[in-house]
């Protein structure tokens, strides 16, 4: 392949590529030790080596993307004529059926699904199963209302057809696949549609191609688990915000569209927790747009409609029908908690008695034993699914505020350790989930660290109360189950211990290092001045820079256990969907972020 003349890199572009090399030797330290530094000069060797090395990368890569000229329609093959003069039902409708057949044998080694954890209990408290401590009959808002409704009622139409709800949640992951199948190849044929002729071609067959052989996605749709419902919405919620971004607001003019867009926004905000805030703050980008008076008004209207329904209208009526026991804001302290966790450990004589007495009115947990339950990469440990009394988080916020003035180093040093997993390559050996770490027992075992790889839940994971079901695994074939579950993991295991295509495995890869690439390009003159005076890019951008600073709210990054990876397996999508706009627009647009006005 001839790459052509390279570019030198900007200044700018160069400053972020020495930056992101500090950020993943930190976050290695972390992720293997649960401590920042020692900075000194084996650190500083290997930053550099390592922002050098994505500096390289950067270059190579958006080299790549460049691809010159036009394609001519007169050299066009064909088959491919032919192709672009069905209607649009069989232009997506074929290469839909391409992915689909790409994805069958995962579909079939995993059939007829994967329960998760949270999933079974979910299903259990539809069936009136007591679950999160929650009396019986109670529907707990731990996990959004609407996949407690949809996995729950599945369930009972399995029953009440079939006679087994096995069945229809089996019949649920097939035809799941089927449909994200349709919407990926959608997402594919918008990036043709939008982009020049012969770039948007070659990345929507690159984007296509990774779609279709790429198993995670397939793994992870044939999951039956609120981030795979979740997703479904998503996928072709982004496609209608970026060509609101790019028609600079003028496609909310249409009525179908803005209403569709609308429910849309909806259905993702109220699948998942982090969903709700994600799709508002994307839409409230939406006016910054540089638009007419009244394009903004009406984007103004779908972010206020959207947060209308999702926060007020369908929490009240599902309270009006069904008994849903009120959930407290404890996610929202799962950091801060951590943080005083490590305190603990670090500094546990240097807490007055009105700041225990603060901490230990709020938490469930005691300071005192706050030592020995102390995991650096699992916050579930130190803080459980309910507070012990909310009323008190002023006064806790408070004493957190002021041990944190006194030694910084120790909030740093949990805050960089809970949240390591998105920006290192590599983590620690141990997968403890059941206990606290010390820190020397993770520096003993430092020496076999691992690579940072996605991990995947495919073998079922029963609750209790899932357990409680009646026949909650009684018509599963097992043995047939477990054989083709251990394929799966096969098949996994191959991709991630195979040269090239194991990059493809790491969670940094998706999460830090390519959409550091994509704000490597915008630096790349002229887009930094584009960016500099419009807005556009900031809008088409919303989406991704939300969903990744949504990562950081969770309780656990490094997978200790498969919860951490299914926080960013959106990224699959959004990220390369990112990169092939990227890649496919003309010239003298913004990339992506400016519209050709096709």
């Amino acid at each position: 392949m001839e790459l052509g003349r390279f570019e030198p890199p900007s200044a700018a572009q160069t400053a972020l590529c020495l930056a992101c090399g500090v950020v993943v030797a930190g976050a290695d330290d972390a992720a293997t030790v649960a401590t920042l530094g020692p900075f000194g000069i084996r650190f500083a060797a290997r930053a550099l080596g390592i922002g050098l090395f994505l500096l390289v990368a950067f270059l190579v890569g958006e080299r790549l993307m460049k691809i010159p000229g036009e394609t001519r329609r007169a050299g066009a093959l064909p088959v491919l004529e032919r192709y672009r003069s069905l209607p649009f039902a069989g232009r997506i409708l074929i290469p839909s059926a391409a992915m689909i057949a790409c994805w069958t044998p995962v579909i079939v080694m995993m059939y007829p699904g994967t329960i998760w954890y949270d999933t079974g209990d979910q299903i259990a408290q539809w069936y009136g199963i007591e679950a999160y401590g929650q009396p019986a009959g109670s529907i707990s808002s731990h996990h959004p209302l609407l996949d407690t409704i949809v996995f729950g009622s599945l369930a009972r139409l399995g029953d009440a057809l079939a006679g087994d709800y096995q069945r229809a949640l089996a019949v649920y992951a097939v035809v799941q696949c089927v449909v994200m199948c349709v919407e990926l190849t959608g997402v594919c044929l918008y990036v043709a549609h939008v982009g020049r002729e012969g770039a948007a071609r070659k990345a929507a067959v690159a984007l296509f191609a990774f779609f279709s052989l790429f198993p995670a996605l397939a793994i992870f749709m044939m999951s039956i688990v609120k981030d795979s419902l979740h997703l479904l919405f998503l996928v072709p919620w982004l496609v209608m915000f970026a060509e609101t971004a790019r028609t600079r607001l003028e496609a909310l003019r249409s009525p179908r569209f803005a209403a569709g867009f609308v429910a849309l926004s909806v259905l993702a905000a109220l699948t998942t927790m982090t969903g709700l805030y994600v799709t508002i703050l994307s839409l409230c980008c939406l006016p910054l747009t540089r638009a007419g008076r009244a394009g903004r008004l009406r984007a103004l209207a779908v972010a206020a409609v959207t947060a209308l329904i999702a926060t007020v209208v369908f929490p009240a009526a599902v309270r009006s029908i069904l008994d849903v026991a009120h959930e407290d804001q404890n996610q929202l302290l799962v950091v801060p908690m951590q943080m005083t966790a490590r305190y603990a450990l670090d500094h546990p004589d240097d807490v007055t008695d009105a700041e225990r007495a603060a901490i230990d009115r709020v938490n469930h947990v005691p300071f005192e034993d706050m030592v020995s339950r102390y995991n650096p990469y699992l916050a579930d440990l130190v803080i459980q699914y309910s507070l012990r009394d909310p009323s008190g988080v002023g006064e806790y916020l408070r004493a957190w505020a002021a041990m944190g003035l006194r030694h910084p180093d120790s909030y740093a040093n949990a805050f960089a350790a809970l949240e390591s997993g998105w920006f290192s390559l590599r983590r620690t050996p141990t997968d403890i989930t059941d206990r606290g770490i010390g820190l020397d027992e993770l520096r003993g075992i430092a020496e076999q660290a691992t690579a940072n790889r996605i991990r995947f839940q495919i073998a079922d994971a029963v609750s209790p109360s899932f357990a409680r079901m009646p026949r909650h695994l009684a018509n599963r074939p097992n043995h047939a189950t477990r054989d083709g579950q251990s394929r799966v993991y096969a098949l996994w295991g191959f991709w991630q211990s195979t040269p090239v295509l194991l990059a493809l495995t790491l969670t940094a890869l998706w999460t830090f290092l390519l959409p550091a690439f994509l704000l490597f390009r915008l630096l790349r003159p002229p887009y930094g001045r584009v960016l500099a005076r419009t807005a556009l890019p900031a809008a088409y951008a919303a989406p991704l820079v939300w969903s990744l600073l949504s990562l950081l709210a969770n309780a656990i990054s490094v997978p200790l256990k498969p919860t951490a990876s299914r926080y960013m397996l959106w990224a699959l999508v959004v990220v390369p969907f990112m990169l092939a706009l990227c890649a496919s627009e003309r010239p003298e647009s913004n990339c992506p972020m400016k519209g050709n006005g096709r």
